[in-house]
């Protein structure tokens, strides 16, 4: 056992992460969970993708001269094999001489060619789960260290509740402190193996992105010309010139990826990427885990497309066993293995580490109350942001599906307008009496919002063939599922409301 001296730190240290990086940890934790999803969102967004749903996939080269058909290819760009989630390619070029980058979804089997990231605003998201919206290096380095704060938390929690290990199975029933304290400690106790995954492998990867460029600018001097063009996005590098062709789908490109395939026939293709003349092949051998073009134990190879001649195979496996853990680190944290299973059972176990960062907060103020001698309902500052940001995840998600089935895009000012109305009622003080009473009227209304979205996309697409598809059910069976826990809570306070005017006449008869 730890002595109390030990114990008394770690519970602060424990204590200081929890008030200082609450909502760094619980929005890396939220955008992480919404970057889960949006592979079950974008189908049941559009038609076209769930009529993709269940059909043969096509070819590498019928993608490309898909694309090809309708723009401009240059001889730079990067093609994302199907996954088991994605019934689609995905293309990433330039189309002409400085032109942005862009990704498109593509199956010509189903006439899919649309903008990738486009649906919910993903790629906002996903921007904010991995850099906040910061320039890369600094945002990256930020999210690596949230995730070195949730191993710390894990840690230290772990080793200031030594007897949770013990008694991870009992239940003690005495107070609504001691009730959400143990829920606290054994949810927190049996999420550890996952929330130690999602911590170490989001803070190397973050933390190694970071590094790459911020020595870069260390070694360059300081120089503000070498640092902007370290730090500039991808996406705004302008192109060679020259680099545009006719010839997108080379006979080349055909004969790498049946040489490929004839070498290592155990493998499917991951990933293409064309470098003028070279091709890229990348395979993932069955029986690995397996990511959208990398990671663990993925197969890499140079192809000239003059010949078809592929070169040196480079397996990660060659680097020992640093080269197979780093190469896992992707699948694993954006779960790019296994199927529909994994990638909900990420989503359910990453709600249940938000649910855990919440518990935990509403632990600290009940105590700080106790030990303060004030009413356990009084609103700091840290609680008041808190139940904002809450709020938010329950907002958010409604406006974003509402508006991209209504409009086909998401309005960043409606959203920016909803954020910072929901924040500025929490915030402050004087809106305390009106919120209770919004509250009680918006809890019923977002419980019938969420039961309508199913409707609401029957009604505008009613010819697609949504019936079968495992994310069209997946997407509606949540919103169906947080309509009822929605209406559960509306009630339970309502009938809470109405318990204790009758508590307060039963006092008055018995004090007369």
């Amino acid at each position: 056992m730890l002595s109390q001296s030990v114990s008394a730190r770690l519970l602060s240290i424990h204590r200081l992460i929890s008030l200082l990086f609450c909502l760094l940890i619980s929005w890396s934790l939220w955008t992480g969970v919404l970057a889960f999803y949006a592979d079950f969102v974008r189908p049941w967004m559009m038609p076209a993708l769930a009529e993709a749903a269940g059909r043969p996939l096509p070819t590498a080269a019928e993608a490309l001269r898909a694309v090809a058909a309708r723009h401009a290819v240059g001889l730079d760009w990067t093609m994302m094999a199907p996954t088991p989630l994605r019934d689609f390619f995905i293309f990433s070029g330039r189309f002409g001489e400085g032109a942005p980058l862009t990704n498109l979804m593509v199956n010509p089997a189903a006439d899919v060619m649309a903008p990738w990231n486009s649906v919910l605003t993903d790629s906002l998201f996903r921007r904010i789960h991995t850099d906040l919206l910061l320039p890369k290096p600094y945002g990256r380095f930020l999210m690596g260290v949230a995730g070195i704060l949730i191993v710390l938390l894990v840690g230290t929690g772990l080793f200031i509740h030594g007897k949770v290990v013990v008694e991870a199975w009992s239940w003690r029933r005495r107070s609504r402190l001691i009730d959400l304290s143990d829920a606290h400690k054994r949810f927190g106790f049996w999420l550890i193996p996952y929330l130690f995954l999602m911590g170490l492998s989001g803070g190397i990867l973050g933390l190694k992105v970071a590094s790459q460029p911020l020595d870069a600018v260390l070694q360059a001097g300081g120089s503000p010309q070498a640092a902007r063009a370290l730090l500039s996005d991808d996406g705004d590098a302008p192109t060679a010139p020259g680099r545009s062709v006719t010839d997108v789908v080379p006979d080349g490109l055909s004969l790498c990826l049946d040489g490929f395939a004839e070498r290592f026939p155990d493998s499917r293709i991951g990933r293409l990427q064309r470098q003028g003349d070279r091709l890229m092949v990348e395979g993932i051998p069955h029986g690995r885990l397996t990511w959208a073009g990398e990671g663990a134990g993925s197969l890499r190879a140079m192809c000239s497309l003059a010949d078809g001649t592929i070169g040196t195979v480079r397996d990660s496996r060659d680097g020992g066993w640093g080269g197979v853990v780093e190469s896992a680190l992707r699948p694993l944290h954006y779960a790019r293995f296994g199927g529909v299973g994994t990638a909900l059972a990420y989503c359910l176990l990453g709600l249940l580490c938000l649910w855990t960062v919440d518990s935990g907060m509403k632990l600290l103020w009940l105590r700080a109350a106790k030990e303060e001698r004030r009413p356990q309902d009084q609103l700091t500052l840290s609680r008041r942001l808190f139940n904002a940001n809450n709020a938010l995840y329950l907002l958010l998600p409604l406006l974003l599906l509402a508006d991209n089935l209504l409009s086909g895009a998401t309005h960043g000012g409606a959203l920016f307008a909803a954020s910072a109305s929901v924040v500025l009622l929490y915030l402050l003080p004087w809106l305390d009496r009106r919120r209770a009473s919004l509250e009680r009227v918006a809890l019923p209304i977002l419980a019938l919002a969420y039961a309508g979205l199913p409707l609401l996309r029957l009604g505008l697409y009613p010819a697609a063939p949504w019936s079968g598809v495992a994310a069209v059910m997946v997407v509606d069976g949540t919103a169906l599922l947080i309509a009822v826990w929605l209406a559960a809570v509306a009630f339970r306070r309502q009938r809470q409301g109405s318990i204790l005017p009758e508590r307060e006449r039963a006092d008055r008869r018995l004090s007369a």
